[in-house]
């Protein structure tokens, strides 16, 4: 019996993730995940910030998936102005949620399959994932952290051209899909390493309180966007996907079927989509308004609280804002983390399995350490 530290300088544990293993030979008898090399402070950090300008901090967060943990936080200032949003902007932030979406779950496959030696389709989602850096770049001038999304809609109005854009992107996806099942869903190698391989049961799911893509390869139908809709998605016409087996092969399987979801979704937004207001803030007063957008300071209820998620990704990313008798800052800022909860699972997950399973348990469960270490 021995121990190894698998990580934190490790490439598979994508980010600085430290596994503290007990070995038994090839075999883990115990495992102690430990968090914190990535530690910003944001939760703190933001207590002194104006509720506007925290809004480029989230993007930091899930750094993969920007928009979409902004869309819990705006949705959480709007729940306590009681701001009404513009139905056009409801739609460009579902399109905008689905087109990241699109891209993490391009990146989650190309990780889970270059964690096994398969470079290829890290390769090929790289430049699926530029062309949508490219829309949002054209969009909002930034191709990551956007800070797009504003209490009251979005910070800018898409454009025809742009329509034309996201259309002619999601028309030449289904060539990258096809790569995905060829090179990876219907190789041999790829399911004799991945099926059977970490599989989460019902119950380590739900004592860990993990959601998302990792839940429902489980066979539990919980997904935000319909348990909770928000944005446009009372009016889409979906259903949530569910697998009955969270092994490895599932996982990522069920990252595919998502995107091909996406694209539905997305083109069902774009025959919503009509002409009209795309944001409301400018209605309503703020005390500040000169200079950059992300200066105002606008104020909230005193001693209030507020809770709201969306549907990221990895899970559901959450947001619980609570105010005192400061109105132009939080008084205190959580965020309920998908990945958390996953890495956590590993001091069970990964007991009984092999030293050379666990890059691909990894890749296959899709975390970001910048939402972990808040």
């Amino acid at each position: 019996m021995y121990t190894l530290n698998y990580g934190p300088h490790h490439p598979s544990t994508h980010g600085v993730l430290r596994l503290k293993l007990t070995m038994e030979g090839e075999r883990i008898i115990e495992c102690e995940p430990i968090t914190g090399y990535l530690h910003r402070g944001v939760e703190k950090l933001v207590e002194t910030k104006s509720f506007i300008s925290i809004i480029p901090y989230i993007d930091r967060l899930d750094y993969l998936a920007p928009v979409i943990s902004e869309h819990a936080y705006v949705l959480a200032l709007e729940g306590l102005l009681q701001i009404e949003i513009p139905r056009r902007a409801l739609i460009i932030r579902t399109i905008f949620d689905e087109l990241t979406r699109i891209s993490c779950h391009i990146m989650g496959i190309g990780c889970a399959t270059y964690d096994m030696g398969l470079l290829s389709l890290f390769l090929y989602g790289f430049e699926e994932r530029e062309a949508i850096m490219k829309i949002f770049d054209s969009v909002t001038g930034h191709r990551m952290h956007l800070a797009y999304y504003v209490p009251g809609g979005v910070i800018s109005d898409i454009s025809d051209e742009h329509i034309i854009q996201i259309q002619l992107f999601i028309s030449q996806l289904n060539a990258y899909l096809d790569k995905v099942e060829k090179l990876a869903l219907n190789s041999l190698i790829f399911k004799s390493r991945t099926k059977d391989i970490g599989i989460i049961s019902h119950h380590l799911a739900q004592r860990f309180g993990v959601s998302g893509v990792n839940l429902r390869t489980c066979g539990i139908d919980y997904d935000i966007r319909t348990v909770n809709p928000y944005g446009i998605y009372k009016e889409i016409d979906f259903k949530t996907i569910t697998l009955e087996q969270s092994d490895c092969y599932n996982r990522t399987y069920l990252r595919f079927l998502e995107i091909k979801q996406s694209i539905e979704v997305i083109n069902q937004c774009l025959d919503l989509i009509e002409p009209g207001e795309w944001n409301t803030y400018r209605k309503y007063e703020c005390p500040d308004k000169t200079g950059c957008f992300f200066n105002w300071k606008i104020k909230l209820p005193a001693s209030n609280q507020f809770y709201r998620s969306v549907e990221n990704s990895r899970g559901e990313f959450g947001v619980h804002l609570c105010t005192n008798d400061e109105p132009t800052h939080p008084f205190r800022l959580h965020f309920k983390s998908p990945s958390f909860a996953i890495v956590n699972m590993l001091r069970e997950l990964l007991v009984d399995c092999e030293l050379a399973d666990v890059s691909i348990i990894l890749g296959s469960l899709d975390f970001i350490m910048g939402d972990c270490d808040r």
